[in-house]
């Protein structure tokens, strides 16, 4: 379970494409295309801010932090900004659904809620975006394989000029 954590966390920080999430009803809901991120490569800086994790043992908090908490880069296709940035928080989520999204005046506010084998998972989301940058901080809260807890990050992305 830890380690579908990890690719989880990743996958929202780094992404853009949008992998086997339902949108719901989100024709309703509000994005506005000045805010739709550019194509090209961006770095991404993701740092784990708290682990709430009562029944784990006292050191995996620690460990998570150091697994989860990473930089890297990645390329965002003039396909993929489509979704605007929809397609940001919600990469590598397979079964999820938004329940709440809305991304105007330089402001993203997001909610899914997420099927797994522990069963479900949220993750709350809010921060700012722009067309070639976002920084956002998640909660995913739900069980974690050894129990209920929460985690929290802040995931930060910055456009680097086109992809390599």
């Amino acid at each position: 379970m830890l380690k579908s954590l990890v690719l989880s966390a990743a996958g929202l920080a780094a992404a853009f494409a949008i992998v086997g999430a339902s949108s719901g009803d989100l024709a309703a809901q509000e994005f506005v295309d000045e805010m739709r991120p550019l194509p090209g490569q961006y770095a991404a800086d993701m740092r784990v801010l708290s682990v709430d994790m009562p029944d784990a043992p006292p050191d995996m908090a620690s460990m998570i932090g150091s697994m989860m908490s990473r930089k890297f880069e990645f390329c965002l296709t003039p396909e993929q900004v489509k979704e605007n940035f929809r397609a940001i928080l919600n990469r590598g989520q397979d079964g999820c659904t938004y329940t709440r999204y809305s991304a105007t005046g330089g402001k993203i506010d997001a909610a899914l809620t997420c099927e797994g084998d522990e069963g479900p998972m949220t993750m709350v989301m809010s921060g700012t975006g722009s067309p070639t940058s976002s920084d956002v901080t998640m909660t995913m809260s739900g069980d974690l394989g050894m129990g209920p807890g929460s985690i929290t990050m802040r995931v930060i992305n910055k456009r680097l000029g086109d992809c390599s």
